[in-house]
């Protein structure tokens, strides 16, 4: 007679007819989730080498994202394999390969690292693009360090309650996971796993309120990103994720079916990574569109001469006989600003109205001309170069 990996609960029957495959969602799911990620990273990337400006947060998001392709890419095999999302009951122990559960086993473990630095990732994005208060900057410290130890129990959990014993073949994985503590439910797996999810949930929920609470501490240039509608919708669809993923393992307690709800659990939880690494990289679309578009004129900026190399051939055209040609070399200096009217506005100082009968009203439309470099002279005829020839004539 043919056994389950555990038996059916009271009111449930085992069935091992069906064979059709359910990993198919997770499968379409890590496939498109794994191109999103690197393109993502890869804008942010390359926004931070064109400011040339990085912080620990864009280190710790390399990281992140270097992990999180490796473990979305992990779902792919086993969101593939023969038992993937079956009930419990439904599962034949002569079914089960060693390759199977050592995936079902290194997916498990690898969950709890992956949402810590999911977690820091956000908590740092979230300090860089606002003027962040002291409290949140203390709270980030605390939440780093409760996450930290939470997801770090919870996959110390999985090792030691779940790990094949006594040894590494098929047989030792489906003992391990026959345990009483791995997979009844008061076992400290399904009780760990539980209130993992609750503290998911809620520290979700916590930055989706820190963020909303300090938007109107949102930093000049990310609110010009036209990204924070996208990032705040992203913060509400990883809060849903991790709520979904918080009400299906409550569910799999009270079945004691701690593989029937895998699809669902694992379609939460990678959708839930991959939104938690698209948030960070959205300001720098707009990063990347601004450094090639936008051309900021400031009080100090230099209005000089155009590097002749990017000039074209129809630059030095010459004129129709009804317009005059320029007199002057095409490569002579000249102002590359269209107007005068372009330029930004400047208060000016208080020494200026000490020395003057103006009032600040009458000075408010006055505007701040950029240093300008002008051409040192170096013909003969500055007064340095005449020195010498004089000295020597009136000997």
């Amino acid at each position: 007679m043919e056994s389950a990996l555990r038996p059916a609960p009271p009111g449930f029957t085992s069935n091992f007819a069906h064979s059709a495959s359910l990993g198919l969602p997770v499968v379409i799911l890590a496939g498109i989730c794994l191109l999103l990620v690197l393109l993502f990273a890869f804008t942010h990337v390359y926004a931070r080498v064109l400011v040339n400006k990085w912080i620990f947060h864009d280190y710790i998001y390399c990281l992140s994202c270097l992990l999180g392709v490796v473990y979305i890419a992990f779902s792919i095999p086993l969101g593939l394999a023969e038992p993937f999302g079956k009930h419990v009951w439904d599962i034949k122990t002569t079914t089960l390969t060693k390759t199977y559960m050592s995936l079902l086993h290194a997916f498990t473990i690898s969950t709890g690292p992956m949402l810590w630095l999911t977690k820091l990732v956000i908590f740092t994005f979230i300090t860089r693009i606002f003027n962040a208060p002291r409290w949140y900057k203390n709270s980030t410290y605390v939440g780093t360090i409760l996450t930290g130890l939470l997801f770090s129990q919870y996959t110390c959990t999985v090792v030691l309650a779940c790990g094949p014993k006594p040894e590494d073949d098929v047989k030792s994985y489906i003992n391990g996971f026959r345990t009483k503590a791995c997979s009844s439910p008061d076992g400290v797996h399904m009780v760990t796993g539980i209130t993992t999810g609750i503290f998911n949930c809620l520290t979700n929920l916590y930055l989706l309120s820190a963020a909303i609470v300090l938007r109107n501490a949102l930093k000049e240039s990310t609110r010009n990103s036209k990204s924070t509608y996208a990032i705040y919708a992203s913060g509400l669809f990883v809060f849903i994720c991790s709520f979904v993923t918080m009400i299906y393992k409550i569910k799999s307690w009270q079945d004691s079916d701690i593989t029937g709800y895998q699809v669902v659990l694992d379609f939460t939880i990678i959708l839930e990574v991959v939104l938690s690494l698209l948030i960070p990289a959205m300001p720098s679309i707009y990063e990347i569109w601004k450094f090639y578009t936008h051309v900021e004129i400031i009080e100090r900026t230099t209005i000089g001469t155009p590097n002749t190399i990017w000039l074209t051939s129809r630059s030095n055209l010459s004129t129709g006989p009804s317009t005059p040609a320029p007199s002057h070399d095409a490569r002579s200096w000249r102002k590359t600003h269209l107007s005068i009217e372009e330029l930004p506005y400047r208060r000016p100082s208080f020494e200026y109205y000490r020395s003057s009968t103006l009032k600040p009203l009458d000075t408010r439309r006055m505007k701040a001309l950029p240093a300008t470099p002008l051409p040192a002279l170096k013909t003969p005829n500055s007064v340095k170069s005449m020195r010498l020839p004089i000295l020597l004539e009136r000997e």
